[in-house]
């Protein structure tokens, strides 16, 4: 019974994974993770595609970095579950961001919860290639905006 629950469950998992890609993208963006005015930043995020629904789904991790150029730094480190919006116009996606931010502030750290949620647009300038504008707002963060760029690669088997 136990070895036919396995053999279950990797054929689930080999039908999710078939066609499977994933992307990887790195951006600039201007957030309020300070204290006033705006801060600026960077950031580094990768997501499998799930083929559950025509690929309108995406899962992964985000690493960002800001600063205020004075005092306040900023890590955050997040999961991401991503939704892409079945729409005439395809490439506008909602995306939900749920980790923990880390502040740095004259030789002190403090951490806190971080949960948002992103609206943007994928632009697909090249074959696997793609850039995304995007607007975000949550916590501590307030709001941020910025571009990423990326990639898009295989994981298994070739894309339909």
């Amino acid at each position: 019974m136990k070895q036919l629950f396995i053999v279950g469950l990797l054929c689930i998992a080999g039908s999710l994974c078939a066609q499977t890609t994933m992307f990887v993208d790195a951006g600039l963006e201007a957030n309020a993770n300070t204290r006033e005015g705006a801060a600026l930043g960077t950031s580094l995020a990768s997501a499998v595609d799930l083929n559950l629904y025509k690929q309108l789904f995406s899962a992964g991790l985000k690493l960002g970095f800001s600063a205020n150029m004075d005092t306040v730094n900023t890590l955050e480190t997040a999961a991401l579950f991503r939704y892409y919006l079945p729409l005439p116009i395809s490439g506008f996606f909602v995306q939900t961001e749920l980790g923990a931010a880390f502040f740095f502030e004259n030789n002190e750290s403090f951490p806190a919860f971080l949960g948002g949620i992103t609206a943007g647009w994928r632009y697909n300038v090249a074959k696997d290639w793609h850039i995304e504008p995007f607007f975000r707002v949550g916590y501590p963060f307030i709001w941020g905006t910025g571009l990423q760029a990326g990639f898009s690669f295989d994981l298994i088997g070739e894309r339909r």
